[in-house]
């Protein structure tokens, strides 16, 4: 279809000047003259009585966020209420529980382990390398292990070694069982949007990547209040437990139960069609509605597909240069800037998290408009500029406490490539199985290979409150996202036009669960001109003609 035409259609679907077979409209289905309309057809006949005012805003709602009465409309409802909810749901204590790690040591573990120097850096390092190292075999896992087993058994053994974190004496404990803790985690964000890719569309999947990485940073935010929290409800007391050592006990006992949980929610993979809740018909559905894999099958020309690929190579680049970006807000640089300004410690836990409430919004802002306009692109290239102006106002030391914040809270709107860019990279593998496992893990595994040590350069704890060469880095890693962001827009954009990107369908909304119908049905206008069958050649028809009519089948009004 061309892009004209395709545009054509979407307008016309959007207005409802012409409805597709998936909407049930009675206009647009055979034998349309010869039935009554029907409550299931999503109309409600002229002679029933008039529904409620509640009841039609109930139902726009649903028809608005997942589409009108068909399979696919149930399909995806039952998938946002236990894939997406069981995986946002994790990594939101998996926030959680990350945060604690940075609250704790500024609530009294520092002085209780006696961490010395640059220990708090190691301590994040030996996570990231063993979180870095276990990404691509996770990933890579999901494709011959059924993703419920592995996902349930992660998520759990992980959690366990968060309650074991409240009694360690030593600081080598909190080494040990962070580097066990960043292995067994590494499949949690990873495996979560390769799931999602292999479930949901391209004009689904932004928004749900938004919703997942949005519970991720209101559980770093969490992780502050809990903390806060917790010590105010301390204070004056004499106890056995302080208050870092019991978040690490309230954020597994929220855990444990969730992540056993995903075993009656992670439907797998479609093509298992294995999920308990979902009828035969939405199990179909699901194997058939995304399209066709060009590859799925594990041999050696995996190796030469994902060398030989593009997408392998910028797509981890352009994450790399983010997450170091990003490092200016992390590695605890905004509430030790705090500390050398004279702010409590309970504002250095309360006031660091709206960082991550900017995430959220921009998270949900940038993708959906992206799905909108069904392309990442401009989103990007916004972020990347958002990097530079934040990263030049660091640099150049302002003065007053307010341009430190301003720059701080909209380095947070930056956080919107956790899901934007994962969502972005699904686009683009989304023909190949093993591309896009190997891909997924490898953005997460690149990334970490230069996180692991930067903050170890450029923001050491050593330098509290000024990290200027750790800004400055900062400022020349968001100005290297600009040409990178131009490279993949332009070969996404070869890629679309000669078919070696995408699963060969298109995906332009709800497609008819019975295209037999739509395709091979005569179709007349009012004066009784034969319109070409199929929606993009009625959407054509009426674009050379310029005008609107109603169309319905075999017979003219």
């Amino acid at each position: 279809m061309s892009p004209r035409v395709t545009t054509l259609h979407a307008r016309l679907t959007s207005n409802e000047f012409i409805k597709m077979p998936s909407e049930r409209s009675p206009l647009l289905s055979p034998n349309a003259a010869d039935r009554g309309v029907t409550a299931d057809d999503g109309v409600t006949p002229e002679s029933s009585a008039k529904p409620s005012d509640s009841g039609i805003s109930l139902h726009s709602t649903i028809a608005k966020l997942w589409g009108p009465p068909s399979t696919e409309r149930s399909l995806l409802i039952k998938l946002d209420f236990t894939l997406l909810l069981y995986f946002s749901i994790i990594w939101f204590l998996f926030g959680v529980n990350r945060a604690s790690y940075s609250t704790a040591y500024i609530s009294g573990m520092k002085e209780d382990l006696n961490f010395q120097g640059k220990d708090y850096n190691y301590m994040t390092t030996i996570y990231l390398v063993f979180y870095a190292i276990f990404q691509i075999p996770s990933t890579s896992l999901l494709t011959i292990a059924k993703p419920r087993y592995v996902f349930v058994a992660a998520n759990t053994i992980w959690s366990v070694l968060t309650l074991v974190t409240f009694r360690v004496e030593k600081v080598w404990q909190i080494f040990v069982l962070n580097a066990f803790e960043g292995a067994f985690s590494a499949i949690a964000y990873v495996g979560a949007h390769f799931i999602y890719g292999s479930w949901y569309k391209q004009s689904e999947l932004g928004a749900r990547a938004a919703v997942f990485c949005g519970f991720g940073n209101l559980g770093q935010m969490a992780g502050g209040w809990i903390q806060a929290g917790l010590i105010k409800s301390l204070e004056g007391r004499d106890v056995d437990l302080p208050a870092w050592r019991l978040i690490f006990v309230v954020v597994a006992a929220m855990t444990i139960p969730f992540a056993i949980f995903g075993w009656f929610a992670i439907p797998d993979l479609p093509e298992h069609m294995a999920a308990r809740y979902l009828t035969d018909e939405e199990k179909e559905l699901a194997v058939k509605r995304l399209g066709a894999l060009d590859k799925s099958e594990w041999d050696w020309s995996v190796l030469r597909r994902v060398l030989l690929s593009w997408q392998f190579y910028l797509l981890p680049l352009v994450f790399m240069l983010y997450s170091l970006v990003v490092q200016a807000i992390g590695n605890n640089v905004m509430p030790l800037w705090m500390a050398s300004r004279g702010y409590t410690t309970i504002q250095q836990n309360n006031y660091p998290t709206i960082v991550h409430g900017m995430g959220i919004v921009a998270t949900f802002a940038y993708c959906y408009i992206s799905d909108k306009v069904q392309s990442r692109y401009g989103c990007s290239l916004a972020i990347g500029f958002t990097f530079i102006f934040c990263s030049a106002i660091l640099v150049s030391d302002p003065g007053p406490d307010w341009a430190y914040f301003l720059a701080f809270y909209l380095l947070g709107t930056t956080y919107a490539p956790q899901a934007l860019w994962y969502t972005w990279m699904a686009d683009l593998t989304g023909h190949d199985l093993q591309l896009r496992a190997i891909t997924t893990g490898f953005m997460n595994s690149f990334d970490f290979a230069f996180v692991t040590w930067w903050p170890l350069v450029f923001f050491p704890v050593t330098d509290a409150p000024n990290y200027r060469k750790g800004y400055i880095a900062s400022l020349v890693t968001g100005c290297l996202t600009i040409p990178v962001i131009v490279t993949i827009a332009r070969l996404e954009r070869r890629g679309r036009r000669e078919g070696t990107i995408g699963r060969g369908v298109v995906d332009e909304g709800y497609e008819s669960p019975e295209p037999q119908d739509w395709d091979h049905t005569p179709w007349t206008t009012a004066a009784s001109v034969t319109v070409p069958s199929g929606a993009a050649r009625t959407a054509e028809h009426i674009a050379k003609k310029g005008t609107i009519a109603t169309i319905v089948p075999g017979t003219a009004v």
